[in-house]
């Protein structure tokens, strides 16, 4: 093979000499000299051929992890699942995955992420240093550490405090890594505008410059956008996408966590090239609010009375907190993990925590809080109620005068812009916030308050079971339409027909995830039954 070097040597040579000439003395033929003569680039090239089962490897999997979210941290996602779900050996799945992610011992980290906010031609992120106790530099060593899954995936373990796994930090990461580069970031060089762009790069330079004390940012800019910006210490700029990465993930991890609500919203915008992501850290005294919220989810099942008390939003907002940080069943909730997380006294978060496992939201059968364990007869339990009081609430709704209908109808439009997206956690938040507008229309405000806790348990049931349900997204858009529009001329009966052909297709998806265990259509079958 000829080298770069010696094909512009030879070409130069051309300026004095024949093309017979300079071709003999270079030994090439002379079509080859020509043929470099016309080209205005003399360095090496890709070889042509197949490319390598590794790169081939790379692509397929970094697309798969980076459109995970939250659910990275789980089973479906090790690197044997990924290897079963692809055909590919675990050991060429396991390389890709180191590859976007950092090796375990480096997961050392107790500082916390503070704000993701990317739009061409910008990638923003932000990390507030945190100082190490004694005791959660202890801690955080000992989960280093700590007991494997069966997976070879570590899970919250406990020690002295739970302590968020480095294995998990790692998985994390690599969904964020493999997110940024599916999203085609690395060739932003080569554009030259965006007509979607959707967060303005003066949004993400007012973030650089209002860097809070302890803060520091890691910029990705391959067009010198932030070259006005003074010269700070807590700001890297890289204008190398390569540089870029390397030095998020480093940075990355040395965080606690990574959460799971930053990670939805960026695999939500993968396809949309990663415009529109700005996400934040609540501030201290916020209520956390994941990617998987709603106003629906304001509705506490436990409140005996209009106005909350400062325990009862705690409890609303620790459960989005749970939700976000990718517990599984049957994992201890550690109150200090929690309130270190959600920067509230320990005190509040421990009665919290005991409000929600009185409301049989979460296990206290065995000390502390747990994340309940979902059982199919809990699935069925669980949408027979539903079915039964949403059945209730539509006929009342039938009834009401036509001005009831308008929270309704922009909750629909919200489903239908959510169903465009093909995202399913966000179909799936857009549908139940519809539904609980359904019941608030309905004039019954017992039912309705019924129904609003069982939907606090459907949605703890979602999470920890990772639903997806961007397959039906379609199907949820068409029910909803046909349930609004019977119920619009005051057909309550075609309305309770949608409404239980949606409600039997989601509890043949969620029973669906038992594999090993037997959906009981008899018991569904009697629990629904309607008389004749």
């Amino acid at each position: 093979m000829y080298s770069a070097q010696m094909r512009r040597d030879a070409v130069a040579a051309t300026a004095v000499s024949s093309i017979a000439e300079v071709a003999a003395e270079f030994a090439v033929s002379s079509s080859s000299l020509r043929r470099w003569m016309s080209r205005a680039d003399l360095e090496d090239r890709p070889r042509s051929g197949r490319p390598s089962i590794q790169t081939t490897a790379n692509q397929v999997v970094e697309a798969l992890v980076g459109s995970a979210g939250a659910r990275i941290s789980g089973r479906d996602y090790s690197t044997r699942a990924l290897a079963e779900a692809t055909g590919l050996s675990q050991s060429i799945v396991s390389r890709a995955v180191r590859e976007m992610t950092v090796p375990r011992e480096q997961v050392r980290g107790n500082d916390e992420l503070t704000v993701v906010a990317s739009g061409f031609p910008l990638l923003v992120i932000g990390i507030r240093s945190v100082a190490p106790t004694s005791a959660s530099a202890a801690a955080s060593a000992t989960a280093a550490d700590a007991v494997e899954d069966s997976d070879g995936d570590g899970g919250a373990v406990e020690a002295g405090g739970s302590v968020v796994s480095a294995r998990r930090v790692q998985r994390r990461i690599a969904g964020l890594v493999a997110a940024v580069r599916s999203a085609g970031i690395q060739h932003w060089r080569q554009r030259f505008g965006s007509e979607h762009r959707q967060t303005e790069a003066a949004t993400m330079l007012d973030l650089l410059r209002a860097g809070v004390e302890g803060e520091h940012f890691v910029v990705f800019d391959p067009l010198g956008e932030t070259s006005a910006l003074p010269k700070a210490d807590g700001i890297v700029i890289h204008s190398e996408f390569a540089d870029f990465v390397g030095a998020a993930k480093l940075a990355l991890a040395r965080c606690h966590d990574i959460p799971g609500s930053l990670l939805d919203l960026v695999a939500a915008r993968v396809r949309h090239g990663f415009e529109g992501v700005l996400w934040h850290r609540e501030s201290p005294g916020e209520a956390p609010r994941s990617s998987i919220s709603s106003d629906s989810m304001e509705i506490s099942s436990w409140l005996p009375k209009e106005t909350r008390s400062i325990t009862e939003h705690l409890a609303i907002a620790l459960r989005e907190e749970i939700i976000d940080s990718g517990y599984q069943p049957g994992d201890r909730i550690s109150p200090l993990l929690l309130s270190r997380r959600m920067q509230v006294p320990r005190a509040s978060v421990d009665a919290a925590l005991r409000r929600m496992v009185d409301d049989k939201l979460l296990d206290g059968s065995r000390g502390g809080a747990r994340i309940p364990l979902i059982t199919t007869v809990d699935v069925l339990d669980l949408y027979a109620g539903r079915m039964a009081v949403g059945e209730i609430l539509l006929r009342s709704l039938a009834l009401q005068p036509k001005r009831y209908f308008v929270p309704v109808q922009i909750a629909l439009r919200q489903v239908e812009a959510a169903a465009a997206t093909k995202s399913g956690v966000d179909v799936e938040d857009a549908d139940l916030h519809f539904q609980q507008e359904l019941a608030r229309a309905s004039g019954l405000r017992q039912s309705a308050r019924s129904f609003e806790s069982l939907t606090l348990r459907l949605r703890l049931f979602i999470s920890v079971l990772q639903l997806d349900y961007s397959p039906a997204s379609d199907r949820i858009l068409s029910d909803d339409r046909v349930m609004l529009r019977a119920l619009s001329r005051g057909d309550a009966e075609s309305a309770i027909v949608a409404w239980r052909g949606k409600v039997d297709n989601a509890v043949r998806h969620m029973a669906g995830l038992f594999a090993r265990r037997r959906f009981d259509q008899e018991l569904w079958t009697q629990l629904t039954r309607r008389p004749n």
